[in-house]
C-alpha cells in the first residue's frame, strides 16, 4: 500500500514538473503576480507601462501598440505608417521614431529573448517587383527591424526572426468599423515580441 502511494506521489511530481516547463515567462509571471499581489520588477508588465508612457509621451498612439500574452509582451508597429506600401525601407522622417521605441528594451536584452514578426494584408504583391511574395516582404520587413533591434544593443543572440504573411491576422473585433484600406494597413504590421 505505501508502495502504491509513493508511486503516485511521484507520478504526480513529474506532471506538476511537465506542466511548469511548458508555461513561458510571461505566463509565470502572471501567476507570481496575482499569489503575490505585486508586481516583479523588469516584468513584462513593467515594461509595458514603460513603453506606454513614452507611446504617450510621444504621441504615437497611431504608431505603436502593446499588449501582453501567454506569449510575451507584444510591440506592435504599424506597417502602414513605418513601411511604404510593398516596401521593406523604414521611412527617413519615422527611422528616429522607431529606433527611439526599440531603444526602451535595451535595458532588458541580458533578460528576455525577442522575436521580430513580419506580417502582411492578403493582398498579392506587385508583379515584377522587389518581392515575389508576401512572404519575402513580410520576412524583409521583419529583418530590417531586427537590425535597428540589434543596433539599439539587444544581443543578436536573443533575438530571432519570423514571417507570417497574412497567415496571422488581427482579431475581428480590432479591425470592427474600419475601411478595407484601414484594415489592410493595420493588417500590415511588424511584432517585436519579448518573451
Amino acid at each position: 500500500m505505501s508502495y502504491a502511494d509513493l508511486i503516485t506521489n511521484l507520478l504526480l511530481f513529474f506532471v506538476v514538473l511537465l506542466t511548469a516547463a511548458n508555461l513561458s515567462k510571461g505566463r509565470m509571471q502572471q501567476i507570481a503576480r496575482s499569489l503575490s499581489g505585486a508586481e516583479m520588477p523588469q516584468s513584462l508588465e513593467s515594461i509595458r507601462k514603460e513603453i506606454d508612457e513614452r507611446i504617450a509621451a510621444q504621441n504615437l498612439k497611431e504608431l505603436v501598440s502593446t499588449t501582453v500574452t501567454n506569449d510575451g509582451l507584444e510591440m506592435s508597429l504599424n506597417s502602414g505608417l513605418v513601411f511604404d506600401s510593398g516596401k521593406a525601407v523604414i521611412r527617413p522622417e519615422l527611422e528616429p521614431v522607431v529606433v527611439s521605441m526599440l531603444k526602451t528594451l535595451e535595458p532588458y536584452g541580458g533578460k528576455y529573448s525577442f522575436a521580430v514578426e513580419g506580417h502582411t494584408d492578403a493582398n498579392p504583391v506587385a508583379a515584377g517587383g522587389a518581392f515575389s511574395s508576401n512572404w519575402d516582404l513580410a520576412a524583409e520587413r521583419a529583418i530590417v527591424v531586427r537590425e535597428r533591434l540589434e543596433g539599439v544593443g539587444i544581443p543578436r543572440t536573443r533575438i530571432r526572426v519570423e514571417g507570417y504573411a497574412d497567415t496571422k491576422p488581427l482579431p475581428e473585433a480590432e479591425l470592427k468599423g474600419l475601411s478595407v484600406e484601414q484594415r489592410n494597413a493595420r493588417l500590415r504590421r511588424v511584432v517585436v515580441r519579448i518573451y
